[in-house]
């Protein structure tokens, strides 16, 4: 992943103008499949390349069962895609915006956090002092 992504102001204000609901709903799904912890832990696994079940489910230490579950749903929503080779499946990212969106939200998460760390900290010290 070596891609520079810049987005303008514009360009968001244009996406809140013109996204119709039925492209809500899309969008909305995508969320709804993001936020399940185990399919992020997968999607952490793939960033680095394409991984077959075994090493996913080795990496993230869970029942293969579970891992094709979730990778199924995946597939079946365009996050990842899967090649056959022999016995083995294996899988990779099918779109690395679904990456660039994740890390922009942890982004926000950790700043967001900072934010009310420093605030606890100077209500901290005006009581104290």
């Amino acid at each position: 992943m070596g891609k520079t992504i810049t987005i303008s102001e514009d360009e968001v204000k244009k996406w809140n103008l013109n996204m119709p609901d039925e492209m809500l709903e899309a969008v909305s799904n995508r969320f709804k499949l993001l936020s399940e912890p185990m399919r992020l832990k997968i999607l952490r696994v793939l960033c680095e390349r394409e991984r077959t079940v075994q090493d996913i489910v080795n990496e993230v230490s869970a029942s293969q069962a579970n891992i094709s579950k979730h990778l199924a749903l995946m597939h079946d929503n365009g996050v990842v895609n899967r090649r056959k080779e022999g016995l083995k499946c294996y899988y990779r990212i099918a779109d690395d915006s679904i990456i660039f969106a994740c890390y922009l939200i942890s982004k926000s998460v950790v700043e967001n956090l900072q934010d009310r760390l420093s605030w606890i900290q100077k209500v901290n010290n005006n009581l104290t002092t």
